[in-house]
């Protein structure tokens, strides 16, 4: 988990990306993270287009077709209004916006998942318990802390990492 302290903390470029690729190893494979890395060129948006379509798609998908309370439509579709706000943002280079989006967009995604249960205090070791790689996935996105600071790029590289996982989910 070292490598997570290193990420919030990382502030050149190099040492984002390096922590960057060992969080999506731990997430599962930081093959398909890799090409969202670097500087930008043609090659990389077209990488993030395809990442922010693919997160889209498939969790807007996952949210539609989770069954909820009664009580909890209305924030579904709430939340599928805001994955595609989170969407539009990323697609415009608003990345320090999206990255302030997405952490309580993707909190009500696992609210909606899991439950009540998602907002207890102990639903991390729940999680760790039900999927391990759900669990450290939760880890990130409650570790990410202020980013008021951050570079845009990093900004940027912490979206797209929460995004990563998601799509692949």
């Amino acid at each position: 988990m070292e490598f997570l302290s290193s990420f919030v903390s990382a502030e050149d470029d190099a040492s984002l990306q390096e922590c960057a690729l060992r969080i999506a190893d731990a997430f599962g494979d930081s093959s398909g993270f890799s090409p969202l890395l670097g500087e930008k060129t043609p090659e990389r948006d077209g990488a993030e287009s395809r990442m922010t379509e693919s997160f889209r798609r498939n969790i807007g998908l996952l949210v539609q077709k989770t069954w909820v309370e009664k009580s909890d439509e209305a924030m579904k579709e709430e939340v599928l209004a805001r994955i595609d706000a989170l969407c539009r943002n990323l697609e415009a280079g608003k990345y320090r916006q999206a990255l302030q989006d997405s952490l309580p967009v993707l909190k009500d995604v696992v609210y909606l998942l899991f439950g009540s249960v998602a907002k207890e205090e102990g639903f991390l070791e729940y999680a760790v318990r039900v999927d391990p790689d759900f669990g450290f996935f939760w880890f990130y996105i409650t570790s990410l802390g202020n980013a008021d600071a951050w570079s845009g790029e990093k900004c940027r590289t912490a979206v797209f990492l929460g995004l990563y996982f998601l799509a692949n989910f």
